[in-house]
């Protein structure tokens, strides 16, 4: 098996603790990654972290968000072109971004991969353009709606059908949210997206009041039930697996 993975973090997220997870009061910053395989039969992405238009601190989204309490900050070395750059990977050779959910800080750098083929779950999709679901689950066409070649999967999904890539349903987050799997040379790694944002939710199940509770549990629970002894699972905003010591490298050994 020759898959090799890195992750990448493009930008940061600021919102308030509780919503995030975390016990802290007032707003915190967490870190917003995406990954990158590759592989014998292409590059591919898992998420695809902020939309550079984000490095405006007068981005028209940035400000429709602080009037939320919310935000999002994007440094120009951190955006998904120039984390694939350091890697040595034009933007145009990404084969595939397999995107955990619609949200604008998973799916935002979509614009930056013009021949990508968008591997969503259909269900996902689908609620993009439900406008009941889409305005409930804050899924905003803007940034997944670009024309892109899309493929609808259902359930698993094996994406260089070696095992090696597994996506792998989660859903809960938004309805159709998924994870996934990756088995390299590096070890057996679930990056596991939104379905849990940090290490301490895996206790205390404090997911987002938007989200489906009910289903978070049980899509948390069957991922923690995959894991084998080596196991690692990458939370999807987790501030102790991205500082000093970042759980995956971002640039070649």
């Amino acid at each position: 098996m020759t898959l090799r993975l890195f992750g990448c973090v493009c930008g940061q997220f600021h919102g308030p603790a509780a919503g995030l997870g975390m016990p802290d009061e007032g707003t915190v910053s967490v870190p917003v990654p995406f990954y990158v395989l590759e592989h014998p039969d292409g590059v591919a992405l898992f998420d695809c972290g902020l939309p550079a238009t984000m490095v405006d601190h007068q981005d028209g989204y940035r400000q429709a968000l602080r009037i939320q309490g919310l935000d999002a900050s994007l440094a120009p070395e951190e955006t998904v072109t120039r984390h694939l750059e350091r890697l040595e990977i034009d933007p145009a050779r990404v084969r595939h971004v397999v995107v955990s959910h619609l949200h604008f800080d998973h799916a935002g750098g979509l614009a930056e991969l013009p021949n990508a083929t968008v591997v969503v779950q259909r269900r996902e999709w689908a609620a993009g353009f439900d406008p009941d679901l889409s305005a409930q689950y804050g899924l905003r066409k803007r940034f997944f709606d670009l024309g892109h070649e899309v493929r609808l999967v259902d359930a698993e999904h094996d994406l260089f059908g070696d095992g090696s890539a597994v996506c792998v349903p989660s859903y809960g987050h938004t309805p159709g949210h998924q994870s996934l799997r990756v088995r390299s040379d590096q070890g057996d790694h679930i990056l596991v997206a939104d379905a849990c944002y940090n290490c301490g939710v895996v206790e205390t199940r404090s997911f987002p009041d938007f989200s489906d509770q009910a289903a978070m549990n049980r899509s948390l629970d069957a991922l923690l039930a995959m894991r084998e002894a080596e196991t690692v699972m990458v939370f999807g905003h987790d501030p102790d697996q991205w500082g000093d010591a970042p759980i995956l490298p971002a640039a070649r050994a």
